[in-house]
């Protein structure tokens, strides 16, 4: 019988005209389990009508459509009689036919094994919580992240939760000091680039992160590389710099000397993240900081930073971990905000972003509609840049947003330069010097 049926499979292969019938056939043994259903072909071509003919002994008209049922006792009344369809189909699509419910059944049996495998490893409430919400099928917490790699690999999936899992509780168990997060991986699961943000095992310890800081699963690498350095850990901390002159940078109680040299010789110094975790707190002289987006704006503007009233801040484009981290320390110090950025999707978001996180402590520098129309450029702005636009809805900024979408055309903040210069410039040759602690 087993040749039969593989002569059975065989001929439907060799003959192209069974093809859409042999896939609609599949769908429905997946889904009753048995010859069952009803099969359609819309504009049948002639090959596909003079192999069903052959078949059944009568010629299709028009769009054809048949039982299930009845193409099993047609194939029975064949040479090939006594053939069980489901296993020509098995051998023809060369599968094992499971129902959708068999299936269906089988995931849900691997989702509690895995999680029960998770359980097993899992001590801490974190962990524990974040499971009990994965089995709540919570969509916010990789669920749907899960389900899919499990689908593809189960045993590989179960062993990055797990993973995920002891990673979490190694953390926890941690002393509050920095650990960048290759050397935290190699210690936690051996693999330096285990908790990568680009394998299963480091997403799901996003997510886990994620939700013991009570936020959304990072967006983008700004708010990623803010989740790890809120948790204790460095992802990159000397790609994630921040540019200033003239700010007062203590290391304890002392103003740390070389930032302070650069800050009494008028100059502009870097700062990456590693030097700011050794930062522990930061002020401005004047109680007052200046924010600009561009980089070559920034360092236009520093030609005059010996005739500054108050230090100057460039975020080179969208928020790193870096600018942040300096912005709340200086926030911390009673300091006032004042951000200048692009008419755009971009620099309309970062304006977004910094009034979200500091609303008492930030305001906007020529970002109104005449400055506008004073930078407004001839290049039309982009998709992209129209959705961060939308970053700006409920807010100060909603107005500007819609003007700049209206117009269609970036703004772009060097041509404010002769509006931005003097507001940074007074008659003192120097910054005053910072208070002593």
């Amino acid at each position: 019988m087993i040749d039969r049926v593989r002569e059975c499979a065989e001929y439907f292969q060799q003959t192209p005209g069974f093809k859409r019938v042999m896939d609609q056939l599949l769908i429905r043994y997946r889904r009753n389990g048995h010859a069952a259903g009803v099969i359609r072909l819309e504009n049948p071509s002639e090959q596909e009508r003079d192999a069903l003919c052959g078949l059944f002994g009568h010629a299709f008209l028009g769009d054809v459509k048949f039982k299930v049922q009845d193409f099993n006792m047609a194939l029975q009344s064949s040479r090939f009689e006594g053939v069980d369809l489901k296993e020509v189909l098995e051998v023809y699509f060369q599968t094992t036919i499971h129902t959708n419910r068999e299936l269906k059944d089988k995931k849900e049996q691997q989702f509690e094994q895995m999680l029960e495998s998770a359980y097993k490893v899992a001590r801490s409430c974190t962990c524990k919580k974040w499971l009990d919400e994965i089995k709540a099928k919570h969509k916010d917490r990789g669920y749907l992240l899960l389900i899919k790699e499990m689908s593809r690999d189960f045993q590989s999936t179960t062993t990055s939760v797990c993973k995920a899992v002891w990673a979490m509780d190694e953390l926890e168990k941690r002393s509050k000091a920095m650990l960048r997060l290759a050397v935290f991986s190699a210690q936690a699961t051996t693999d330096p680039h285990t908790l990568d943000s680009d394998t299963l095992c480091g997403q799901l310890f996003l997510h886990l992160l994620s939700m013991k800081l009570n936020r959304p699963y990072p967006a983008g690498a700004e708010e990623r590389d803010e989740v790890y350095f809120e948790s204790g850990i460095l992802c990159d901390s000397i790609s994630s710099n921040v540019t200033q002159v003239g700010l007062v940078l203590r290391e304890q109680q002392i103003e740390h000397p070389a930032f302070k040299e650069f800050r009494q010789r008028n100059e502009c110094s870097t700062l990456s993240l590693a030097n700011l975790n050794n930062i522990s707190s930061a002020a401005s002289p004047s109680g007052k900081a200046y924010l600009i987006e561009n980089q070559m704006l920034f360092s236009q503007l520093c030609d005059q930073a010996k005739d500054f009233h108050s230090p100057l801040i460039c975020t080179s484009g969208q928020l790193q971990v870096a600018v942040l981290r300096l912005l709340d320390m200086l926030v911390t110090s009673g300091t006032t905000l004042y951000y200048a950025g692009d008419f755009d999707g971009g620099g309309i978001s970062i304006a977004a972003r910094l009034l979200a996180r500091y609303p008492a402590n930030l305001q906007l520098w020529h970002m109104t509609a005449d400055d506008y129309e004073l930078c407004k450029s001839d290049v039309s702005i982009s998709e992209n840049s129209r959705s961060l636009l939308k970053s700006a809805d409920g807010t100060i900024l909603e107005p500007i947003a819609i003007l700049v979408q209206e117009t269609g055309c970036t703004g772009y903040q060097e041509l404010l330069l002769d509006k931005l210069l003097p507001d940074l410039l007074s008659s003192a040759s120097v910054l005053p010097e910072p208070v002593p602690v």
